[in-house]
């Protein structure tokens, strides 16, 4: 279960990157950018997002936020059924 949460961060890292090399280069063409994106702390998802596109991506980081809720929530119920000996990873 640890090397998923790693390769779920260097996934993120690396989409990062790419994303952020691709708005570079788009700069020198004159291509307009846009971005969304939403922060969740705790319970509360924060939703940002700039330029022509923002409204739909923001309406998409809001879906995936829920859908995240949703499944640490399953995964949270799942993992509350074992004994607390069966929970610790090796």
């Amino acid at each position: 279960m640890r090397e998923i949460g790693f390769i779920m961060i260097f996934l993120g890292v690396l989409l990062f990157l790419v994303a952020a090399t691709l708005s570079i280069l788009s700069l020198a063409k004159g291509v307009e950018i846009s971005g969304g994106g939403c922060v969740i702390i705790l319970f509360f998802p924060i939703c940002f997002g700039y330029g022509k596109a923002s409204s739909l991506l923001i309406l998409a980081s809001i879906i995936l936020a829920i859908v995240l809720m949703a499944f640490s929530y399953l995964i949270f119920r799942t993992i509350s059924r074992y004994p607390e000996e069966q929970r610790s990873m090796p």
